[in-house]
């Protein structure tokens, strides 16, 4: 009987229902902001429905920032780190 193949990547877990930003991984925030530009894009909201959906783009956007500014300062950290320690080459 042949074996399934392992999978490359873990699932992402889905977010629960309203959990808030900060919970939230990188990839779980571009999910749900996609997901709330296609509700207004659709136009199957209303005005006050689209404008709700707006703000909380807005927060998941600014998480989504802060995700990715601490990612930079870690790499910009491993580069400091590399070129600290790396032997001269005179």
């Amino acid at each position: 009987m042949a074996k399934k193949p392992a999978p490359t990547q873990a699932p992402l877990s889905e977010p629960k229902p309203g959990a808030p930003a900060e919970e939230l991984r990188y990839e779980q925030l571009i999910e749900q902001l996609e997901s709330l530009v296609d509700r207004i894009e659709s136009g199957e909201t209303g005005l006050e429905e689209s404008i709700k959906c707006y703000e909380q783009g807005i927060g998941l956007v600014k998480r989504a920032r802060a995700i990715l500014d601490q990612a930079e300062q870690r790499i910009t950290q491993l580069n400091a780190d590399q070129l600290g320690d790396a032997p001269d080459e005179d």
